[in-house]
């Protein structure tokens, strides 16, 4: 997550602003310049932004709701809601206060999430908008025993049981697991893997580089999950993946890898914001190891050069601080490939956005 910066006083700035500390102007985010922009608001209510008064915008409908989003609608666009509330059908109950709080900390972290893929480039759409390829999200809650809620995707609608909002079942969750790292931006992370594999990979030329590294996605699925949920992971699993619950399928691993990959992301992109650096990482002995055709390319070796010592760091960092280790991982080179995979298909879907941007224009 970048830094920002008032356009109006200079004054320091977080994603999640809405008014500016310094002097009080009204801050919204942009998500098609992933900017956070300061505007002058006019009497009759309409937005215009500082040094850029020609375009008038607009709040999202749910800046007044007990969501408080904090991003802009053009004011062109006829959708009252951002490009990220409008990926959201269900929401729970807002009669209940604990449902109310539920919905702010499930909508920011989906906007965190939503940051990380507008800037890779990766396509979003709303159900509304592509019935057929679309996302959508549903906040559910359980009230009924006999009608249980469980986090997970199926055919473009990602679901979240929103006591995943509260941190003390999240973390008994955790424990009752044995998980060692368990958050609300994982779960939107981890699914949203299963959604893009639909869209990048099923039927499509990387299927069969897909399963060389990550299996056989035809394997039947509930009886894997019965198997994990029994035996659990296998004995020497961190020598292939980057977490035991990704060795159940096929489909968890490349959910595990895909939610791991934009950890990276953010957390590179977040480090170069600030301009924290750190001497690249690495072990002659194990890369010694590896045979010359499996190692990482340049630049994706590159990338992990420079993000091992900072989840050290952020871990060190932390223990200081008396809290537990916050990316708890140390990822084998058979791991590390599945991400590079991941980095690839991103690379190739953003480039092909772009394209497809360009010739729009012209």
């Amino acid at each position: 997550m970048r830094q920002y910066r008032c356009e109006n006083c200079g004054g320091a700035l977080y994603f999640q602003n809405d008014l500016c500390g310094r002097c009080g102007a009204r801050v919204g985010f942009l998500p098609d310049e992933r900017q956070l922009a300061s505007f002058e608001v006019a009497s009759d209510g309409t937005h215009r932004r500082y040094g850029r008064p020609d375009a008038a915008w607009r709040p999202c409908a749910n800046y007044i709701t007990a969501c408080l989003c904090n991003w802009m609608v053009a004011g062109r666009d006829s959708n009252p809601l951002c490009v990220s509330c409008r990926l959201t059908l269900t929401i729970p109950n807002q009669s209940l206060p604990e449902n109310q709080m539920a919905w702010v900390k499930l909508e920011s972290a989906k906007r965190t999430w939503l940051y990380t893929v507008l800037g890779l480039k990766l396509p979003v759409r709303s159900r509304l908008e592509d019935p057929k390829r679309g996302l959508a999200f549903h906040f559910l809650r359980q009230v009924d025993a006999a009608k249980p809620v469980f986090t997970g995707h199926n055919s473009g609608e990602i679901t979240i049981n929103a006591v995943e909002s509260d941190p003390v079942q999240r973390e008994r969750s955790k424990h009752e697991l044995h998980e060692p790292y368990r958050t609300l931006l994982g779960h939107f992370r981890h699914e949203s893997g299963h959604y893009y594999w639909d869209i990048l990979i099923a039927g499509g030329p990387q299927l069969e580089r897909f399963r060389s590294l990550f299996g056989d996605e035809r394997l039947d699925y509930g009886e894997a999950l019965q198997r994990h949920y029994r035996e659990g992971p296998p004995e020497g699993w961190q020598a292939g993946y980057v977490s035991g619950y990704a060795t159940m399928h096929p489909w968890e691993d490349w959910a595990e890898t895909w939610a791991h990959y934009l950890h990276m992301v953010d957390l590179l992109n977040t480090a170069r914001s600030w301009k924290v650096s750190i001497d690249g990482f690495s072990d002659q002995k194990v890369a010694e190891e590896i045979p010359e055709e499996a190692r990482l390319s340049d630049e994706f070796a590159g990338m992990v050069h420079e993000w091992v010592p900072l989840t050290l760091l952020a871990n060190s960092l932390s223990r200081s601080l008396g809290h537990e280790d916050v990316y708890p991982f140390a990822l084998s080179y058979q791991a590390l490939r599945k991400m590079q995979f991941v980095h690839q298909v991103v690379s190739r879907a953003g480039a092909a956005a772009v394209v497809e941007e360009v010739a729009a224009v012209a």
